[in-house]
């Protein structure tokens, strides 16, 4: 009788514990509101500063791509231009050869010293047809080569390490039919 006792009083007591938690509450902190993580820098910060400058001067060099680049004519198969550094490091381009024949590809680069353009199509017998060209940022880099039906792919790049600063350079290419 003495052990039924016991039991009894070891399982009111662990009933006791058990009930006592069931009004727990727990205090999770809250994430942080969509808000709070798109405002950014305080509006007099330095680094906000720093940002409109280099942004400034990013919209100075994509109008000095255009210039170097001039209009484009009525055969373009893709124009594209983008940034070199900064939070986006460079950038890419692909579309459908409909029609095979030669093309120039034509691209330049402002406010780098240099970029390199990686261009690509599938070769149809397998593998890829690579082409690389570097461009040096103080004019205009040209070649007319043979594309195939097909995508074709371009992927401008800084040709320094990714560490370097960001500092507003931008590149351009276009591709256009020939022949």
């Amino acid at each position: 009788m003495k052990d039924k006792g016991r039991w009894a009083s070891s399982v009111l007591g662990l009933l006791a514990i058990c009930s006592g938690t069931t009004g727990c509450v727990y205090d999770y902190p809250e994430p942080p509101q969509p808000a709070a993580l798109s405002r950014g820098p305080g509006p007099t910060s330095p680094e906000r500063a720093i940002n409109r400058r280099i942004l400034d001067q990013e919209a100075d060099n994509f109008a000095g791509l255009d210039r170097l680049l001039g209009a484009p004519s009525e055969a373009v198969l893709f124009s594209d231009a983008g940034p070199l550094d900064g939070p986006a490091r460079g950038f890419g381009k692909s579309a459908k050869v409909q029609v095979p024949g030669q093309y120039a590809i034509t691209a330049a680069c402002v406010g780098a010293a240099e970029a390199q353009l990686f261009l690509t199509q599938e070769d149809p017998d397998g593998g890829f047809r690579p082409v690389e060209l570097e461009l040096d940022c103080v004019g205009v880099t040209s070649r007319v080569i043979d594309l195939q039906q097909g995508y074709v792919s371009a992927h401008l790049l800084l040709s320094s390490p990714g560490d370097t600063p960001w500092t507003g350079a931008v590149a351009g290419v276009r591709v256009t039919r020939v022949s």
